[in-house]
């Protein structure tokens, strides 16, 4: 089984347990930190994944730098279980998945808009209420510049596509032409 297909399935498993607990918003605040602490210290991630350290050094360094830290029980639970199985280097793919648990009961989905220049908050507040309308759900779209985008602004939402470049009608122009002819 590849990591993607184990990092969701034990997503799955935190999630539904902290909706259990009541505790998603907390659980995910706490993955979060923890997955910017571990990416953000190569050695930390070289340990994790390390096939010279043993599973039980690993769940042992990792039960000393969580001590005294208020991580709620699930995220310790998590963490321990993930150490214990061998399987800390799919964290960071498992927190991912459990943002996108959470994105799916709330039914929000998630989305990168690339434009040539920086688009203001009217100009935002339109794409996304747009793309909400056609989607029937809550977006959230994570803005970035991008010079290859020649005029206007594509957007990209889960497994949709909203291009409104200038060089997508052109190209669409080219070939209506060349349908006419």
């Amino acid at each position: 089984m590849n990591s993607t297909k184990l990092a969701k399935r034990y997503a799955k498993a935190i999630f539904g347990l902290s909706v259990e607990n009541g505790t998603q918003d907390r659980v995910l605040a706490d993955l979060r930190a923890l997955n910017t602490s571990f990416t953000a210290d190569a050695s930390i991630q070289d340990f994790f994944a390390s096939p010279m350290f043993s599973v039980s050094q690993k769940s042992d360094a990792l039960k000393k730098a969580l001590a005294g830290k208020s991580v709620t029980p699930e995220v310790n639970q998590f963490l321990m279980l993930l150490a214990d199985k061998g399987r800390l280097e799919i964290f960071g793919e498992a927190v991912d998945s459990f943002q996108d648990e959470i994105d799916a009961a709330n039914n929000v989905c998630r989305g990168v808009v690339r434009s040539t220049t920086a688009l203001g908050p009217a100009e935002r507040t339109q794409i996304e209420k747009t793309v909400e309308g056609v989607l029937k759900k809550k977006v959230i779209m994570t803005y970035k510049v991008d010079p290859t985008v020649i005029g206007g602004l594509v957007a990209r939402v889960g497994s949709h596509t909203f291009d409104d470049s200038l060089s997508t009608h052109l190209k669409r122009m080219s070939e209506e032409l060349k349908r006419k002819h």
